[in-house]
């Protein structure tokens, strides 16, 4: 990101997990997982009919909707086994289950202080149908960006984390199921490729994104990472081959010379939606004619195709399957 933010991009110079979740606020989480998988929409139903409706500065991010055979269906995220099972911080992650399609779209509506979703409620047969005929290219839309305060996108804070093993391991923690299908869908790709590959993480937080990928071939695979934080590109530099610490906005890594760039951070609540349409264009240049673009993360991704292809990019993919669930997933092609 730009150094005119003042923003550090998945940085750390302290350390504070902060209070454990309140316990009724996670039964009443567990509660309407519970209630989504039964199908009774009790909590949801109005006089005018059914409404998902969140506070912008509250949990917008759990609202999605995707478009499948030409009806539009609405989706309500429900709490991460990551964060019960294993202490994870915050609630969501970026799995989407059969369960959290909860019908098809009637309205939607913002005002200044909350999102609303108005649906008509299928039954489990036709929202497992819906789920099933999600493809590879069927976007799934987070239209809701979280606020810290009305009017503004919540961003990684300015000031941001001391970068300990606990903290890096709590980093890493959402992204488990990525990390896996990351390997999986690129390894074909990369014993097709002739020579070394140069991959490339513009905000490469704790390192182990890019060097688990790198574990495929590690002889042939060329690892370049770059974070905002001096301290998190210290981390980081016992992982990878190469760590600068730097801004985003100016890559680390020579114009048309990247095989592949993952990018993790143009998301919810790391940086804005108009940082993240800024950043795009300096990232794509750094990708080699035919060259690929993955953009994934633990919070929703913040731009969509039309973004993505106005940046001269082929979009290949943008959902993934894996095991019982689906997650946003681009894949996107240089096109120059």
């Amino acid at each position: 990101m730009t150094s005119d933010t003042a923003m550090t991009v998945v940085s750390e110079q302290r350390w504070d997990p902060g209070p454990p979740l309140d316990a009724g606020f996670v039964d009443g989480e567990i509660s309407i997982r519970e209630e989504l998988r039964r199908g009774d929409f009790t909590r949801w139903r109005r006089a005018g009919g059914h409404e998902l409706r969140e506070r912008l500065t509250d949990r917008p991010e759990r609202l999605f909707l995707f478009q499948t055979e030409g009806h539009w269906y609405a989706g309500c995220k429900t709490i991460s086994d990551y964060v019960l099972d294993q202490g994870m911080p915050g609630v969501f992650c970026s799995r989407v289950y059969w369960y959290n399609v909860v019908g098809t779209v009637t309205s939607v509506r913002t005002s200044d202080t909350d999102a609303r979703i108005v649906f008509e409620p299928l039954d489990e047969t036709g929202r497992r149908a819906a789920f099933e005929a999600i493809t590879p290219l069927t976007e799934i839309v987070h239209p809701f960006a979280k606020q810290r305060d009305p009017g503004r996108e919540k961003t990684s804070p300015s000031d941001g984390w001391l970068v300990t093993e606990e903290r890096a391991a709590f980093l890493g923690l959402g992204e488990q199921h990525l990390r896996r299908y990351t390997r999986e869908r690129f390894r074909s790709w990369c014993e097709a490729a002739d020579g070394d590959l140069l991959a490339y993480d513009p905000a490469c937080s704790t390192g182990q994104f890019l060097s688990e990928f790198a574990t495929m071939d590690p002889a042939r695979i060329r690892t370049v990472g770059q974070d905002l934080s001096s301290q998190m590109a210290d981390f980081a530099a016992s992982r990878l081959e190469r760590v600068v610490c730097g801004d985003a906005a100016s890559p680390a890594v020579e114009t048309g010379s990247v095989d592949i760039l993952f990018s993790r951070f143009l998301n919810s609540e790391v940086v804005s939606t108009a940082q993240a349409r800024s950043l795009l264009p300096a990232l794509v240049d750094t990708l080699r004619p035919g060259g690929t673009m993955v953009l994934l993360g633990h919070s929703p991704v913040l731009l969509d195709a039309v973004d993505l292809v106005s940046a001269g990019l082929r979009v290949r993919q943008t959902v993934a399957r894996q095991d019982d669930h689906l997650f946003q997933y681009y894949v996107c092609e240089h096109g120059a």
